[in-house]
């Protein structure tokens, strides 16, 4: 059973969150809060049962079933790339990771001054994201992200994005050292996960669109996201009230590595 991926608590004596799918179990950590997967699948089923490519037809039909024809509406009208802009805010130019990169098509929109870079667990998605990244002067690590982040050189990166990764990631605190080790001093990290604390997951409970089973493994808050950056050894940059507005699904946070100049 996975200990609380935030205080390491086992939490062996608590009771199943009535919100578990079985198999898959959730449970609130008894010591910091944190609503996690005990029992995530490992890598060798995320890299084939599991996979985002065999798994997102039938999440895209669930989420359409849960959203009005008014409430999508109004996201395609007011959605914004939001990623592509605290890349240019923040990173400026140089090498950029994506880790969980897809098949590439968030970094292939970046202008000519940033080369992307990406880990992949999915063979079949790290194949086509090396095909677009390569023509940038990039590549992709196909592997999971504890792995491949361990193929890139010290202070390598100029910026790195962790855009809806972090939920699916069974060892967060490792992970984000792992990448801190990659980056350029002053470099900034960017965060996009899933808001727990948003005030649709609390009208609509089990059937908030946040919940995935069993990819989505960490169900953060906002104070809960900014404790695991900073143990992480990450100074916060950016996470003001527009960042995690409580009627969104979802939270940014800019994260730096600690040395450089200020962002």
């Amino acid at each position: 059973m996975r200990a609380c991926p935030i205080c390491a608590r086992d939490n062996r004596d608590q009771p199943a969150h009535p919100y578990s799918q079985p198999p898959w179990e959730l449970k609130v950590c008894a010591g910091c809060g944190l609503l996690y997967l005990v029992n995530p699948p490992g890598v060798e089923a995320l890299q084939q049962d599991f996979a985002w490519e065999k798994t997102w037809a039938q999440e895209r039909q669930r989420r359409k079933g849960l959203a009005s024809s008014l409430s999508r509406g109004l996201k395609a009208l007011f959605q914004t790339d939001k990623l592509s802009s605290f890349v240019r805010q923040y990173v400026g130019s140089g090498r950029v990771l994506d880790v969980g990169c897809s098949d590439g098509w968030q970094l292939e929109r970046l202008p000519a001054q940033f080369i992307p870079f990406g880990v992949e667990i999915s063979d079949h998605l790290a194949r086509r994201a090396q095909e677009r990244f390569s023509g940038h002067g990039g590549r992709v690590v196909h592997g999971d992200a504890l792995s491949g982040l361990a193929q890139f050189e010290v202070d390598f990166f100029d910026g790195v994005v962790m855009s809806s990764y972090l939920e699916h990631e069974p060892a967060p605190r490792p992970l984000l050292q792992a990448a801190i080790r990659t980056m350029k001093p002053g470099a900034p990290l960017i965060v996009k996960v899933p808001n727990y604390a948003s005030l649709n997951r609390s009208v609509r409970g089990e059937k908030w669109c946040g919940f995935r089973f069993p990819d989505h493994v960490n169900y953060f808050t906002p104070a809960l996201l900014v404790r695991l950056l900073k143990d992480a050894g990450f100074d916060i940059r950016r996470f003001g009230p527009l960042d995690h507005i409580p009627t969104s699904d979802n939270m940014w946070l800019i994260a730096a590595k600690p040395g450089g100049a200020a962002l």
